[in-house]
């Protein structure tokens, strides 16, 4: 193997291109896969009109108007299954809603648990590329005036224009691992954000179907109750 002064801070720098090459792939990929999921999931709370109820899910899902394989659509879905296979094993017994409430509520955690998991890929691409970017550059620099001093106590002189030309292409390496790991370390914070409020629109929905579910159930009880 070539340990050279030249293999090892060209290897660094290769690496270092590398990454920035993943780097701006992910931003790019998920500047694009936040803003689709934007987009589509206004478009089916749009189409709801604010009103998350079973009675507007089931005339969507009828009409074909809006498909539910999206974000809010995935979590409204497998809510309106389970609160489905509910209506079809319970009766009137509260306590026998009051636990698959609860189910249901577990079963839009799961979704959004899913949802976050799938927001969240590619992340840690950038979370690693933006801490070990700037450790390798200074790693090629390092071993690059390690050579350099080397070299120049072989040579016997230590003038500026010996010094200067070899240690100037070393710190070649630092400056480009700090010119990765900017954007990297920037895109990962921003996405971050972007994924909380995607997150808290997705929660508010699943907030709002299960409150639809509840209000749905309490409402023949009560009417049960009062005819009582």
């Amino acid at each position: 193997m070539n340990f050279s002064e030249t293999a090892i801070v060209d290897g660094t720098l290769c690496m270092l291109g590398c990454f920035s090459l993943i780097t701006w792939s992910v931003i790019l990929l998920k500047a694009g896969e936040i803003a689709w999921h934007r987009y589509r999931n206004h478009k089916l709370l749009q189409s709801l009109n604010g009103d998350i109820s079973l009675e507007t899910l089931s005339a969507i899902e009828l009409n074909h108007k809006q498909p539910l394989g999206i974000q809010a659509g995935r979590i409204l879905t497998v809510g309106r299954q389970t609160y489905a296979r509910a209506q079809s094993q319970t009766g009137q017994q509260s306590f026998q809603h009051a636990a698959w409430h609860e189910l249901i509520e577990r079963t839009l955690r799961q979704q959004l648990q899913k949802e976050k998991a799938l927001l969240d890929s590619g992340l840690g691409w950038l979370a690693s590329i933006g801490s070990t970017s700037p450790f390798i550059g200074l790693f090629g620099t390092v071993w690059g005036i390690m050579h350099a001093l080397k070299d120049i106590g072989a040579q016997g002189t230590a003038s500026l224009e010996v010094v200067a030309g070899p240690i100037g292409e070393a710190l070649i390496a630092t400056a480009l691992g700090i010119a990765v790991a900017i954007p990297a370390v920037i895109a990962y914070n921003f996405f971050l954000r972007q994924n909380r409020q995607l997150l808290a629109t997705l929660e508010h929905v699943a907030t709002d179907f299960l409150r639809s579910c509840i209000e749905n159930d309490l409402n023949p009880q009560s009417r049960q109750t009062q005819e009582a």
